[in-house]
Order: structure tokens, then sequence, then C-alpha cells
């Protein structure tokens, strides 16, 4: 009885899996998960940065002198840029106000910036 359960269990397995990717055999949440990060960063972006920054590929920042967050990741690498939010870091200059992100808004602030990021190529 023992190895029908294990038998089982695995063509369980191998059933749910087949239901959960996407043609190319990929986890279909994987598109919207990202997807879904990237507009929580926006929304973050939007909340939080852009009365200095320019939050999108196109803006001016509103704030003379602030670079545009498309730019961010040219300065930053992002993975120190995410922990020094999640650490309370003052990035870039005194006038930066401190931030108390998650490591959840800070993944999805990265998100955002690499998907405005016009020097990244991916």
């Amino acid at each position: 009885m023992r190895s029908w359960s294990g038998l089982f269990g695995i063509a369980a397995s191998v059933f749910l899996t087949g239901c959960v990717t996407d043609e190319a055999g990929q986890p279909a949440t994987t598109e919207r998960d990202a997807a879904g990060l990237v507009e929580a960063g926006r929304e973050l972006a939007v909340r939080e940065c852009a009365s200095c920054h320019a939050i999108d590929q196109e803006m001016i920042s509103p704030r003379p002198g602030v670079p545009p967050m498309r730019t961010l990741l040219s300065r930053y690498e992002p993975d120190m840029l995410a922990n020094d939010f999640i650490e309370g870091v003052r990035v870039g200059h005194d006038e930066m106000p401190f931030f108390d992100f998650d490591i959840a808004a800070a993944d999805a602030l990265i998100a955002y910036l690499k998907s405005i990021d016009r020097n990244r190529a991916e």
C-alpha cells in the first residue's frame, strides 16, 4: 500500500504542475508576480519619491538637480540600494529623507527601478 501512495503522490505532483505552468513550461504566475512587483514599486515611487524625482522614463524631476529615478541604478548597485533602504541608510545626500522600507517594499522599488532603467538590457 505504501508504494501506491508514493506513486499517487508523484502522479498528483505531475498533474498539478501541469495546471500551474504556461505553454513554455514556466510557472504561470511568474510574469504576473513580476508585473505585480513592478506595479507595487511604481505605486511606492509615486507616493514616496515623485515630489522630488522623475519617476518614469520621460519626466523631468520636479526638484532641480535631483536625478530621475531611471538613472539611479547606474549610480547604485541594486542589492546595495535595497539594503540601504531596508536599513534606513540615507541614500544620496543629506536632504534625502529616511524611509522605513521593509524587504517587500525595497524589492518592489528595485523591480520598478529596473523596469524604467534605460541602461539595463533585460
